[in-house]
């Protein structure tokens, strides 16, 4: 099939999972033999490649394009999210794409500035749509359902009234995946994709060649991985840190950066006695060999949680908390272990749990993670997206296809 695929952000531009989600998802489409063209936003409208694939960049069509991270004032930020609930400006840059290319499916991942009109503009060209639910960017004007440190009981009113084009478009959508069952519920539950047949799909990982399980020697290290930020609960291990106090066991390996100055310097602190490390900004490949032992003890309800699939590929078991889909991807006591959100005590707890049981237990939690992680390879994935999209197709066109 011709597939246009319509991403939010693609690698090199944007930070966190969705731009590698976006990536990893047209190397499936790739890989099944489908011919893809890749639209996504940028500073200027050009043609790039990253890895091989053209990538076709528009101009954003709001106000600014929020991957760049730049303060704003409080009324373009207003604007910006009413405009978000259907943009025309998002159609007409987007038209000349699905009239040149001539696609037989459309697939948006994310929405942010290339913006729900997407899907208006596929139905009025008589082509069907896929939508890929990797965050809650339509449910949330904040993208986050988290808000005064703790996670939305409810939809708020503001993101009611900002999200009602959002939802009323949705029903042209006739295909959604989320790559956990969570995160998909989460959208169903609200009346989204009233019309759509939905699936759940995991993010894809590509496997570690020659990867074999860490025997453990010396001090467990334990890891983490990500932004320095409230949500993701940072603080939660270093208070199990703390607890543990100046015990030669174990050591702490933090990577990542934060843009509150002042809160990476509380989580420092935080440490109390600790032997920690605060490794910077650092790749996995770099970061996941340093590691015995992967923690993500975020505060929020995280869609996904790339990094944990991430870190079984490498053999790395994760110790997550259980919020929202993340630990789907965790067998407990298997791979890995969890733990309730912001229980610092009990990961704590965890963290002797794995000191305690003698070698060949660690080992085997290490060899259990690798194994695990063969349920995400990149062409297990492909293919059961292939399916997805292939059906979905079809039945759009019904009879008159065959």
């Amino acid at each position: 099939m011709k597939i246009l695929l319509v991403c939010a952000a693609f690698p090199p531009r944007g930070k966190g999972g969705g731009p590698t989600g976006s990536y990893m998802i047209a190397r499936c489409l790739l890989a099944r033999g489908h011919e893809v063209r890749v639209v996504s936003v940028g500073e200027r409208q050009a043609l790039e490649s990253y890895q091989g694939i053209p990538v076709h960049l528009i101009r954003s069509p709001n106000v600014y394009w929020d991957y760049l991270h730049t303060q704003r004032a409080a009324w373009l930020k207003l604007l910006w999210h009413a405009l978000e609930n259907f943009n025309p400006l998002a159609y007409f840059r987007l038209r000349p794409h699905i009239q040149a290319f001539k696609p037989d499916l459309v697939v948006t991942v994310s929405v942010e500035n290339t913006n729900v009109a997407t899907w208006l503009l596929a139905r009025l060209h008589d082509t069907p749509i896929v939508h890929v639910i990797q965050s809650y960017f339509l449910l949330c004007w904040r993208g986050s359902l988290f808000r005064n440190g703790k996670d939305c009981a409810g939809t708020c009113t503001s993101c009611k009234v900002f999200s009602v084009g959002k939802k009323s478009l949705s029903s042209l959508v006739d295909g959604v995946f989320g790559e956990t069952r969570f995160v998909l519920q989460e959208h169903l539950k609200r009346g989204y994709f009233k019309h759509a047949r939905s699936a759940v799909i995991p993010g894809p990982v590509f496997p570690i060649p020659g990867r074999t399980p860490k025997r453990r020697s010396g001090p467990l290290v334990v890891g983490y991985m990500g932004v320095l930020a409230p949500h993701k609960g940072v603080d939660v291990l270093a208070a199990a840190a703390s607890a543990l106090g100046r015990d030669a066991r174990f050591q702490f390996r933090i990577g990542g950066t934060g843009e509150d100055e002042g809160y990476v310097a509380q989580l420092q602190q935080a440490f109390g006695e600790a032997d920690v490390r605060f490794l910077g900004w650092t790749s996995p490949e770099k970061a996941y060999p340093l590691f015995d032992v992967l923690v993500v003890p975020s505060r929020w309800k995280e869609p996904f949680g790339r990094i944990v699939v991430e870190a079984l590929a490498y053999g790395i078991p994760v110790i997550c908390a259980r919020s929202g889909g993340m630990a789907e991807s965790i067998q407990d006591r298997v791979n890995g272990l969890t733990f309730a959100s912001g229980d610092a005590v009990a990961l704590a707890r965890l963290l002797r749990d794995v000191i305690e049981p003698d070698e060949p237990g660690r080992y085997a939690l290490a060899l259990n993670a690798l194994r695990s992680s063969s349920a995400f390879d990149i062409e297990d994935i492909a293919a059961s997206m292939d399916e997805f999209l292939t059906t979905t197709v079809h039945r759009f066109h019904g009879p008159q296809l065959a």
